[in-house]
């Protein structure tokens, strides 16, 4: 029995320990890093995508999760229908990295967003679109009333709060949550957590005009979406279990053709894995304590 005890031990110390491995980061440093990223857009000839773009330039601080080593103030940088008409248009740009990037199993996706907004408030409503477990071969858009040919676990998250909370369109609020063309999770700027978390928004609760950290995590089919540390939402993950990371942007009116300052700046992107892999100090005590009851049983 003492036997018995001693290796349960052991692989109860093998499964409690943390996180797994990073599978993939950036900090946008430079325009190389767009050779990691497929960007695919409803109009191309309306966009601007800029990896490795310089915000210092554009009046916006250093993102918070910036480490040591990193070029300062440099991401990714979207702006969509600035060209000659207005359209509406979205943005995805893929991770990837040489088509190998497609991820299986439960990951830990985490960045820094920006998204700014001028004042005043007038055809300014702009959304950041992001998500995982998506195939990669076309883009996640809200379009008018609804959305086709979506797929994956991803989101919207409106610059200002310009939806206003009176539509019964199930995709018609500030932030929405999908599971492929499906609306899982919806929310209104001037609710909770979201009048906590940006109470000097555009509009109260409106995270515009500040640095974001999103993360997204899996978890055994459960996808859950923090900002700055605070849960928005917790769902399933509707069968869309493994696939690619996206970062994107929109302007789902068509209406801002005029405004040069309306941008989503991306920096920092971290992916992980969230499987439970065993730390260094535990595979050498498990291995001491199978040679150990080898040599009890020799005896």
């Amino acid at each position: 029995m003492k036997k018995f005890t001693t290796f349960a031990g052991l692989l109860g110390a093998l499964s409690a320990t943390g996180l797994g491995s990073t599978l993939y980061s950036s900090a946008f440093d430079s325009a190389t890093s767009a050779a990691d990223f497929n960007v695919i857009s409803v109009a191309s000839s309306a966009d601007t995508v800029i990896f490795g773009d310089d915000y210092g330039v554009r009046g916006i601080a250093e993102a918070p999760s910036t480490t040591a080593g990193d070029t300062v103030t440099t991401g990714l940088f979207m702006q969509t229908n600035k060209g000659t008409a207005g359209v509406v248009n979205g943005i995805n740009a893929y991770l990837t990295a040489g088509g190998v990037s497609s991820f299986v199993g439960d990951i830990r996706v985490s960045f820094d967003m920006w998204l700014n907004v001028p004042s005043p408030l007038t055809n300014t409503t702009e959304v950041a679109l992001f998500g995982i477990n998506t195939n990669g071969a076309g883009t996640n858009t809200r379009t008018g009333n609804s959305q086709t040919n979506a797929d994956g676990v991803w989101y919207h998250l409106a610059n200002e709060g310009g939806f206003g909370s009176s539509s019964t369109t199930p995709n018609s609020r500030d932030f929405v949550g999908y599971t492929g063309n499906t609306v899982q999770a919806r929310l209104d700027n001037g609710q909770q957590p979201f009048l906590g978390l940006f109470p000097n928004g555009p509009l109260a609760g409106a995270p515009g005009n500040g640095w974001v950290r999103v993360v997204i995590e899996e978890n055994a089919g459960t996808v859950e979406l923090r900002m700055n540390n605070t849960v928005i939402s917790s769902f399933a993950d509707g069968g869309f279990a493994d696939g690619f990371v996206f970062l994107g942007y929109q302007d789902p009116f068509s209406g801002s053709l005029g405004s040069r300052d309306l941008f989503a700046v991306y920096d920092n992107l971290l992916v992980e894995s969230t499987a439970v892999v065993p730390e260094p100090a535990t595979m050498t005590a498990l291995a001491v304590g199978l040679l150990a009851l080898g040599r009890r049983r020799r005896k």
